[in-house]
């Protein structure tokens, strides 16, 4: 399929905010400032290994909205469809990280109320993106956020199925935006409509009551709700494929240290996806579980890596240290 973009996709990218090491955030003072969102992330992602993306959002047209945008766009990303509000009543969304190791827990906090993002509404929805991209990325957190959203990102999906467009989703779900019925109730009309399904095991057993192993869960999740492809991630288990085609698996690599994990699930996504459109589900796995390990590794939501690192992380190809 011959079109401009391979993928395209949308939703809130926030500042992120977090103390320099390990401080706590109750007694930092400095913050480190980056950018993250799960549907920008993936498009960074494989802007890096060369497919050809675009993102686009609500932002306020202030500083702080100009640095998510310039912050994306500068990996190689089309922002060109971001929609800017100059009413000055809207705002960038903000979460701040507590970074701990164990026992401590990393805490992540949002103060995302009244964000830009948060009034996308489904008219604002550029039907010309979607029928020029031959994938439509989407998550539940963009669902999550306001009922204009959930809005939109039904009539997203819509305009896709309309243009011959492909749709992966990932689940996403994030307690402290909704609960698990609400959540269901939200996603269930869309996985119908879906190309590929992506969620972690909790998510198939708390959403939508699979139970069973990640293979168990993905059979049933393809069967119930008619999705092509269905992707279910199982920690330190690996991650889990079905397709027409038959069953696939990947183990996860052993990360001996972990500098950040934000944003892994980000980078598996864009794996899944970069396979997917090769009609590989297998290479997706493979390529998702390596690019979910290098993120490990990288500080910050994105994930800033090559097809050469991709590949020295699968064929075990590591070094200490290059010279």
């Amino acid at each position: 399929m011959d079109r401009q973009y391979d993928v395209a996709t949308f939703g809130e990218t926030m500042l992120r905010l977090s103390a320099p090491g390990y401080q706590s955030l109750e007694e930092a003072v400095s913050l480190d400032v980056r950018i993250g969102g799960a549907e920008s992330n993936v498009a960074v992602a494989l802007s890096r290994i060369g497919l050809k993306t675009t993102w686009w959002s609500r932002l306020p047209d202030n500083p702080l909205g100009r640095r998510i945008e310039n912050e994306i766009r500068r990996w190689g990303v089309d922002t060109s469809g971001v929609l800017w509000d100059e009413s000055g009543e809207t705002r960038a969304g903000l979460y701040f990280i507590d970074f701990a190791v164990p026992p401590r827990s990393t805490e992540v906090y949002y103060d995302r109320k009244c964000s830009s993002a948060s009034y996308i509404s489904a008219d604002q929805i550029d039907e010309n993106i979607i029928a020029s991209s031959r994938l439509l990325h989407l998550t539940g957190i963009t669902s999550a956020l306001s009922g204009s959203c959930a809005d939109a990102i039904a009539r997203a999906i819509n305009l896709a199925k309309g243009s011959n467009t492909l749709v992966s989703f990932d689940t996403n779900y994030r307690s402290r935006l909704w609960n698990p019925e609400s959540a269901r109730n939200a996603l269930e009309p869309l996985l119908p409509q879906l190309d590929m399904l992506i969620t972690p095991l909790q998510e198939a057993h708390l959403l939508f009551g699979i139970q069973g192993d990640g293979m168990e869960a993905a059979s049933m999740l393809r069967a119930r709700y008619s999705v092509n492809a269905v992707v279910v991630t199982c920690g330190s288990e690996g991650a889990i494929a079905v397709d027409d085609s038959g069953e696939y698996n990947a183990p996860p690599y052993n990360i001996p240290l972990i500098v950040d994990r934000i944003g892994a699930g980000d980078a598996f996504d864009a794996g899944m996806i970069a396979g997917f459109l090769q009609n590989d589900l297998q290479l997706g796995l493979d390529t998702g579980m390596a690019m979910a390990a290098l993120k490990h590794t990288i500080p910050g939501d994105l994930l800033l890596c090559t097809n050469a690192e991709i590949e020295s992380v699968r064929s075990g190809a590591h070094h200490s240290v290059r010279r």
